[in-house]
């Protein structure tokens, strides 16, 4: 699945709050979750092999579940990020490819490592995510406020960040929205992943 998002780096968790209660936000709302606590970990093999093919393996909870997603190499410019993914639900952290279900996660992650190969985690994320389910004519968009830690290396950064991910319809209202957004609030586009900002640690 192609997975387009534009994300938006957001100065502090005020400005964050202002953003999503906002006309802009407000009006195009058709359901707010309750915010979510996730914890992802980033895992790779003691060679490296989906660091050097600039793919990514992430298992996450996400509050009481547990699910899987690889990421293939994309594309983030003027903050929109844009690749293909594939995700399963799971029971417990990767620790090798054969823990994964069956099905084109595991398919595509053992075209690249044995079954019984050790992961490793290179970074950590923990975050709170509120989701809003906006809808703007016939586009649907699942708009995350997201607030939390990047940790690798024994260190860690702060982020808050903003995703519009398209969901249904066409993409140009996603950029108008994250346009008007960023110029009414000074947010900046995002140009690293949470994966690659926990790298730049991992390697300092």
């Amino acid at each position: 699945m192609l997975e387009q998002e534009i994300k938006l780096i957001v100065d502090n968790q005020g400005v964050l709050d202002s953003v999503i209660n906002s006309e802009l936000i407000r009006s195009h709302v058709q359901r707010k979750l309750d915010p979510v606590l996730f914890c992802a970990r980033y895992h790779d093999t003691r060679n490296r092999v989906f660091t050097r093919s600039f793919c990514s393996l992430r298992s996450r909870a996400e509050g009481d579940k547990m699910r899987a997603t690889f990421k293939e190499k994309g594309t983030i410019v003027d903050g929109l990020s844009q690749h293909h993914e594939l995700e399963s639900e799971i029971g417990d952290w990767l620790e090798t490819a054969g823990m994964l279900p069956e099905g084109p996660l595991k398919n595509r992650v053992l075209q690249m490592v044995n079954e019984d190969d050790r992961f490793e985690t290179m970074v950590k994320v923990r975050m709170s995510r509120t989701i809003l389910e906006l809808k703007i004519a016939d586009t649907e968009i699942e708009c995350a406020a997201d607030s939390g830690c990047i940790m690798a290396n024994e260190k860690s950064v702060p982020f808050h960040e903003l995703e519009l991910e398209l969901k249904c319809g066409e993409l140009l209202p996603v950029r108008e929205l994250s346009q008007q957004l960023k110029q009414h609030y000074g947010l900046t586009w995002s140009d690293k992943t949470k994966l690659a900002i926990g790298m730049q640690l991992w390697n300092s």
